[in-house]
């Protein structure tokens, strides 16, 4: 049993090999997070725990990137500045993570089999971004400092930037014990 099943959670998709799970409880042990962040691997029993500090942080760094050069959007930058963090130690935090599980997450990153591949980009900045995107698209609530103040958000970008988190698809077996975020199983 990994860590993270001591612990109310779902599962929010695959990345590469890695489970992405939305913790629905405080959670302190092997790793420390809560309801408002995000988890890559779920600890001792597992693979080691990545967690997202701010997803509204990522968010932040998503539109960024997105609003680069589009000047109807650039009145978002007053919005989303105060949530850029350049300090990306402050944003993600690698629990018992070594050089091996590094390097295996980097190479993962580059692999053809996701969408978006990191493709020599600097490997936290592409996690950030596309955590942001995930965030921003499927799971706004974990960023809601921006996303109220957005008029209408998903009318100006229409393009997938990232798009590497696999949702797993309703009525497949998952095993956290909140189960599968985009498909609640009804009981009775």
């Amino acid at each position: 049993m990994s860590h993270i099943d001591s612990f109310k959670h779902e599962l929010v998709g695959q990345l590469g090999y890695l489970p992405v799970y939305h913790p629905l409880e405080k959670i302190e042990g092997d790793f420390k997070c809560d309801e408002n962040q995000l988890l890559l691997g779920g600890g001792s029993g597992e693979h080691p725990a990545l967690v997202i500090e701010s997803p509204t942080s990522t968010v932040a760094h998503f539109l960024n990137e997105v609003i680069e050069g589009e000047q109807k959007l650039e009145n978002w930058r007053k919005i989303i500045s105060p949530h850029l963090n350049y300090d990306f130690s402050e944003l993600l935090t690698f629990y018992d993570w070594d050089i091996e599980t590094y390097s295996s997450f980097h190479e993962m990153s580059k692999s053809v089999s996701l969408p978006n591949p990191s493709e020599g980009r600097n490997i936290e900045q592409w996690l950030i971004l596309g955590i942001g995107e995930f965030v921003f698209y499927s799971m706004p609530y974990l960023a809601k400092e921006i996303m109220e103040k957005l008029e209408n958000p998903y009318r100006h970008i229409y393009h997938m930037n990232y798009n590497n988190i696999m949702v797993v698809p309703p009525n497949f077996p998952v095993y956290p014990n909140g189960g599968n975020l985009f498909f609640k199983q009804k009981e009775g």
